[in-house]
């Protein structure tokens, strides 16, 4: 019998197994309802219906030491009379202190480590040896969608080990391995290391690294630095290396990729109560040895104490190696009373990649609200319509009604 069907039968298990709790268990969460509404690349219409579903339960036993959460969503196209696509993202009983010092999760996860991550139907151990080490195992059937819904084959699996530390002085630091076989074969091996570390009173640092071991080389350096010198003034630099990586088991595997990487420096300075002002400028290096220069600029105004609503207004600019772009942003919200709040904007770019003989440009409208109907009901509603030198227009409308519990 295929995992999948036995996990209704795992989560029964849990549940009937546990002992209850004095006030009986209590399920809360949100049921979300979406309406969309739009044309495809090819001018054809769609109508989609969604219903999404999250809840958590809980009071299975006094100490509350198990829970069980859910998340999924069924959608249809309406329009073209669909019949319907359901997918469950997740679905696991958690159990803490199943073992001294164990924490165990069984059901359809998602997990991540520093050195990848995967949606799986199986288990997680987290077991702590002492008060500053965690030892994470996880893995199982490896859940891959698609258009239609899940593509996984029989031999798909993906599972990961981490060593995570917490007693560095001010910091943490997790090494892992994580590993995908698809239809037995082995698709993905990697390491990968994440750290943190707090510098002084008003600085602190991360770093991340990833390695290919089927390649043998890196594919994603990560690390930075952020600090405050002044009260009102956080200023932060970051640099990113990156190689596109594919499984081993695609066709896309045997292609030659370059990497791509860049450094960035961002600023965020609140001058007052209602005015804050931010940047950011990246140079980046693409592997063919292309330079492009980046650079964004944003003033944020809050005209009104309180938080009853703000105009943003920003640009951003871009030239060098694959194309150069010239854009901003303008747009707002505004609280019209304790339960509704307003939203819109426009956004235009204008841009010539390094293929076009041309410019082009594409600008956005939209506009929403969303309202507070009872204590657990709100509704809300977006337009926004998208006009580019080679479409006159692409109206796009959503309406979404949700109830929480």
């Amino acid at each position: 019998m295929k995992f999948r069907a036995c996990l209704p039968l795992f989560l029964l298990l849990g549940l009937v197994s546990a002992p209850a709790g004095a006030g009986g268990p209590t399920v809360s969460g949100r049921a979300s309802t979406q309406l969309m509404a739009y044309s495809d690349e090819s001018g054809k219409d769609h109508v989609l219906l969604q219903q999404y579903l999250r809840f958590l339960s809980r009071g299975f036993d006094n100490n509350n030491t198990l829970t069980v959460s859910g998340y999924g969503r069924v959608s249809a196209d309406v329009q073209n009379g669909n019949q319907g696509e359901g997918r469950l993202y997740y679905l696991y009983v958690d159990k803490r202190e199943l073992l001294p010092a164990t924490d165990v999760r069984l059901g359809r996860q998602f997990f991540w480590v520093a050195a990848g991550s995967a949606i799986v139907d199986g288990a997680r151990l987290d077991v702590h040896p002492f008060n500053f080490v965690t030892l994470t195992a996880a893995g199982g059937r490896h859940v891959v969608f698609d258009l239609t819904g899940e593509e996984t084959g029989r031999g798909d699996y993906a599972g990961a080990v981490q060593l995570s530390f917490d007693a560095i002085p001010g910091g943490s630091a997790a090494l892992s391995w994580f590993r995908v076989r698809d239809e037995n074969e082995l698709a993905r091996d990697t390491v990968g290391f994440e750290g943190t570390k707090q510098l002084g009173k008003n600085a602190d640092a991360f770093a991340q690294l990833r390695a290919d071991l089927i390649s043998e080389s890196f594919t994603e350096i990560d690390a930075g630095l952020r600090t405050t010198p002044l009260m009102d003034l956080t200023v932060s630099a970051e640099y990113l290396r990156t190689v596109p990586e594919f499984d081993a088991t695609s066709i896309y595997s045997v292609f030659a990729v370059e990497a791509y990487e860049y450094g960035a420096l961002r600023t965020q300075y609140d001058v007052s109560s209602h005015l804050s002002l931010s940047g950011e400028y990246r140079r980046e290096r693409f592997g063919d040895g292309g330079i492009g220069n980046g650079a964004e600029a944003g003033t944020r105004y809050k005209p009104w104490d309180g938080s009853l609503g703000s105009v943003y207004g920003g640009m951003i600019w871009r030239t060098g190696a694959g194309g150069d772009l010239l854009g901003f942003e303008l747009s707002g919200e505004y609280a019209y009373d304790v339960g509704t709040l307003l939203v819109g904007g426009i956004q235009r770019d204008a841009f010539q990649t390094d293929m076009m003989t041309s410019s082009r440009h594409a600008t956005r409208f939209w506009g929403g609200v969303e309202s507070k109907l009872r204590k657990n009901l709100t509704a809300a509603a977006r337009v926004e319509d998208t006009i580019t030198t080679e479409s006159g227009k692409d109206v796009r409308a959503r309406l979404t009604l949700n109830v929480n519990f």
